[in-house]
């Protein structure tokens, strides 16, 4: 593993306590955010605590999976597990509307927006602009994206270590 936000186990990968910490706690704050950026009133949303649980734990699982087929003295980069994050975080029914945000015509790039700039701030030291933020949250909203390539987009701005 790479960084202090992942810890290695037995069975492969997990999250640092610190870091699952950091995902649950800075998830809310992201996702107003996004809702302040697409202007969806925070008053038309909910979010399942559950589900949020649900996908963390299933990235655990695809960083593991992801683990098993490359080196593990190698690691899995930054890049690859902010993706991986950001791919779940996109992909389970974490964040509800009320029937009156339905008239938002962005607010279907809610959810997604908000897992990208919580995986930017948590796993990338260096700039991402903001169109590239909001390009790759339409890809995880409406287009085909899985866990790698969102985390081919991560690794082309994170800065790893010299080794």
């Amino acid at each position: 593993m790479t960084g202090s936000s992942a810890a290695p186990e037995r069975s492969g990968f997990a999250f640092s306590d610190e870091a699952r910490h950091r995902i649950f706690s800075e998830y809310v704050s992201y996702l107003l955010k996004a809702c302040d950026v697409f202007r969806v009133p925070h008053k038309h949303l909910e979010y399942s605590e559950r589900e949020l649980a649900m996908a963390v734990e299933e990235s655990e699982i695809d960083l593991r999976a992801m683990l098993a087929r490359r080196s593990p003295t190698r690691g899995i980069s930054q890049g690859k597990i902010a993706g991986v994050l950001a791919f779940r975080l996109s992909r389970f029914k974490i964040v509800h509307f009320r029937e009156d945000g339905w008239a938002n015509s962005n607010f279907h790039l809610v959810q997604e927006l908000a897992a990208t700039l919580l995986v930017r701030k948590l796993f990338v030291q260096r700039g991402v602009p903001e169109k590239n933020i909001l390009e790759l949250s339409y890809q995880l909203s409406r287009r085909h994206a899985n866990q790698e390539t969102a985390g081919l987009f991560f690794d082309a701005f994170v800065v790893e270590p010299a080794g």
